[in-house]
């Protein structure tokens, strides 16, 4: 809703209020005597604009102007009614006033004030009516209608040049807000590259960004370098930032495509989690995180091609480590430095698990393996001590895609109705293999000579 500014609405009373005057003027006959009647219209007239005046400036900087405003709209509305019938609504004044009134009425505030506006324009002329019984001018009284004429062109004119003020400084307004819109994109773009863009949008959908955490069953991810420091030793400022910049860019591309939200950057080394704040589960948060990795080893060897030509002498191998559970994820640190990361076991133990991992391979824990074990082929690394585990950690090696293996794989696990085969060809011991035979060929021979 479009309400007047104060200063606009003290102009428009009091144009009406010399108009009213001037008007009375002509109408009220001897006035060359002080006419009772004259006169306390006129005190009421200025005690109206006074007491207007001092409620608007009073509320100027209040909430409940606007309110404020539709209410003096209305008894505005409602003296120039009485007026009209006090000047025995000659036909010119009649007409304008009253097209004035509703101009105003749907400028101000629309529908709903042009409503409220004419029920007072009709109560304050029959008010007059019902006390004065007004005779109707139906023809042209010249003073009274030139009056009108003139009270009309300046109110319009007044309120012309109010409304070009208002418009231009509204254009202003909206290219500055333009130009705001077009600074803050710009500053979001930019703190966007130090957030995940899966936290960016989280913000982004209007949650509130506090001090806050949960437990969530995550799968964290960490990798690194091997070697890099001699690598950084042993090649200029320039050309490590290339590489070492290259390197992360690609890690990234390959860690949001698979869904996963990138926690941190430390050095060479890569952070990530998988479950929040999206998941698909925990057994597809596993499968697509140890993907991930598959991924990533095969990138960095087409990056160790690349960087090999540009004159690095030493192979590029990547580790990682791969480990799930129950973790703490939140927002940690102060009210006005917040770090949106994990706290737990699970951390310490995918960070360990990354360290005692060799060049080139991907160590995951016994609790991620169980998880993905029929998708990709893993190679038993047997244990490690990890801080904070009062037991030995079971680990595996990731090699590839189960169905990348053809018939070098060793794992199978089918089942139909009235029939089941889960096999593990790395836990089946020697002595077992000849049982195992014998009870294939017993269901082969059952299938070969089942009677259709």
């Amino acid at each position: 809703m479009i309400h007047s500014a104060p200063y606009e609405t003290l102009l428009f009373r009091s144009i009406i209020a010399v108009g009213a005057v001037a008007s009375l003027e002509t109408y009220i006959p001897n006035l060359d005597v002080l006419n009772p009647q004259f006169i306390i219209c006129l005190i009421l007239v200025l005690i109206y604009l006074l007491g207007t005046a001092i409620v608007e400036r009073y509320h100027l900087d209040k909430e409940r102007l606007p309110v404020i405003l539709n209410y003096i709209g209305h008894a505005d509305a409602m003296l120039i009614g009485s007026f009209l019938a006090i000047i025995n609504f000659d036909l010119m004044a009649t007409g304008l006033l009253f097209s004035i009134v509703q101009f105003r009425a749907l400028s101000s505030g629309g529908a709903p004030r042009w409503i409220k506006d004419n029920l007072a324009f009709t109560t304050g002329l029959l008010l007059i009516v019902l006390f004065n019984s007004p005779e109707f001018n139906t023809r042209l009284d010249q003073p009274i209608s030139i009056i009108a004429l003139v009270f009309v062109g300046v109110y319009f004119c007044v309120s012309g040049y109010y409304f070009f003020e208002k418009n231009s400084n509204l254009q202003k307004k909206l290219a500055e807000i333009e130009q705001n819109q077009i600074r803050l994109k710009m500053l979001n773009y930019q703190f966007s590259k130090y957030l995940s863009p899966n936290v960016r949008e989280k913000i982004e959908r209007g949650r509130e960004v506090k001090l806050s955490s949960q437990r969530k069953r995550l799968v964290v991810f960490f990798s690194d370098i091997v070697g890099f420091s001699e690598i950084a030793d042993e090649m200029d400022e320039s050309a490590l930032t290339v590489l070492i910049n290259d390197y992360l860019t690609e890690m990234s591309k390959i860690a949001l495509e698979f869904g996963g939200t990138i926690d941190k950057f430390i050095g060479d080394a890569v952070m990530v989690f998988f479950g929040d704040p999206n998941t698909s589960g925990p057994k597809e948060d596993c499968i697509a995180c140890v993907s991930m990795a598959l991924t990533m080893r095969r990138k960095a060897a087409v990056l160790q091609t690349r960087w090999k030509s540009n004159g690095l002498v030493q192979p590029l191998q990547v580790r990682m480590g791969i480990s799930t559970g129950f973790c703490t994820v939140g927002n940690f640190g102060t009210e006005t430095r917040l770090d949106y990361t994990l706290l737990g076991s699970e951390v310490n133990l995918a960070s360990r698990l990354e360290t005692s991992a060799k060049a080139g391979e991907i160590l995951i824990s016994q609790s991620a393996y169980e998880l993905v074990k029929d998708i990709i082929y893993c190679e038993d690394r047997g244990t490690v001590e990890v801080k904070g585990f009062k037991s030995p950690i079971k680990t595996y090696a990731a090699i590839d895609f189960r169905k990348n293996l053809g018939k070098d794989q060793n794992f199978l696990d089918f089942t139909t109705g009235g029939f089941s085969l889960l096999m593990d060809g790395e836990k089946v011991a020697n002595y077992d293999e000849t049982k195992i035979l014998a009870t294939l060929n017993q269901a082969i021979h059952h299938f070969q000579n089942k009677k259709p």
